[in-house]
């Protein structure tokens, strides 16, 4: 018997249409807005969004408006659950 194991970290996934809605639109401030989360530590952001009730305020990109980010409609903290919610869509 034979098998393979896959190791993997957890991966942040977007809902581009509802971060382009925060921005109305504008895809550059979107763009910046998804970097700006990738860089982050996720063990860090995954517990700001919990301090945050599943919320988080971003107000730390240089001459950019800032913006509230829900878990669950704008970002997912992994791709699985960025999975499970779109199977019920």
């Amino acid at each position: 018997m034979s098998f393979g194991i896959t190791l993997a970290r957890p991966a942040l996934m977007f809902d581009i249409k509802t971060i382009l809605s925060l921005y109305t639109g504008e895809a550059k401030f979107a763009h910046n807005l998804q970097t700006y989360l990738l860089s982050r530590d996720h063990s860090n952001l995954k517990s700001e969004f919990q301090d945050g009730n599943g919320k988080k305020i971003v107000d730390s990109i240089e001459q950019q408006p800032d913006v509230g980010v829900v878990v669950g409609e704008h970002v997912f903290l992994t791709v699985g659950d960025y999975y499970l919610t779109r199977k019920s869509d």
